[in-house]
């Protein structure tokens, strides 16, 4: 039996114009970030204009407009005024940001004891990790960070940044993207944490305690790496004052 199209003699109107309209913004949004997430679009490349997007897409301006704002405050895409929309690089804040975020919205606090607490199970895991399979060409990425911190004791806020970098650093040598990408989501709450509640540090001993970890790793000792990063968050547990992190 033949459809009203086929009568007619018209084409059928098949895809996405037969979405009702929040479905249809909805479906543009995942097209547009799937076009980014496969490459289509990459880091910092400019979008096409609403008019091509239109066409290619065969959906309203409305639509378009509305699906990029939705990606835009995702951090997926940033309007560059008098040029157009950028797709915004990726990055570890981004991952950071969204985790503050939502303890925020869940108006939940983080305990300084609870940060502590995943600090010793992940980072003396990293740091065993790290010192198994970090290549020879990634150590010395490791020392230039390390060779960094005598200088920035300072100020408090480049010698927190640089502490951070290292432990990133050492989640990067694992290997394994899940840490890295966990140690990424909780930078931001130990930035926090180090800035209100740090007092009374000894910055030597620190130094010599990051020396210790590194002197592990570059050894490729991952008992001895896991023992150093251990002395060191304890040593970092008692100096830090009893908080939440918010």
């Amino acid at each position: 039996m033949m459809d009203a199209g086929e009568m007619t003699g018209k084409p059928r109107t098949v895809g996405l114009r037969n979405i009702r309209q929040p479905n249809l913004q909805n479906r543009v949004y995942e097209l547009l970030l799937n076009m980014i997430i496969d490459g289509k679009y990459r880091d910092n490349e400019m979008l096409p204009s609403e008019r091509i997007l239109c066409e290619e897409l065969g959906v309203s301006r409305t639509v378009i407009r509305e699906s990029m704002k939705s990606l835009q405050a995702r951090g997926v895409l940033t309007a560059i005024h008098g040029k157009g929309i950028r797709v915004a690089p990726a990055v570890g804040t981004d991952i950071s940001e969204a985790f503050m975020l939502y303890l925020r919205r869940q108006h939940r606090d983080v305990p300084l004891e609870d940060l502590t607490e995943v600090r010793f199970a992940l980072e003396t895991r990293i740091a065993a990790c790290a010192a198994e399979r970090a290549s020879d060409d990634e150590v010395p990425e490791l020392k230039g960070i390390l060779d960094r911190m005598p200088e920035s004791t300072s100020s408090l806020e480049l010698y927190v940044q640089t502490d951070m970098d290292f432990h990133l650093k050492l989640a990067h040598l694992t290997h394994n993207m899940l840490f890295v990408t966990i140690v990424e989501s909780l930078l931001l709450p130990l930035q926090r944490s180090f800035k209100k509640s740090f007092e009374g540090h000894d910055s030597a001993l620190l130094y010599r305690e990051h020396v210790g970890i590194y002197t592990c790793v570059e050894k490729h000792d991952a008992e001895g790496a896991r023992a150093a990063m251990q002395a060191h968050l304890e040593h970092a547990g008692r100096s830090l004052r009893p908080g939440a992190v918010s």
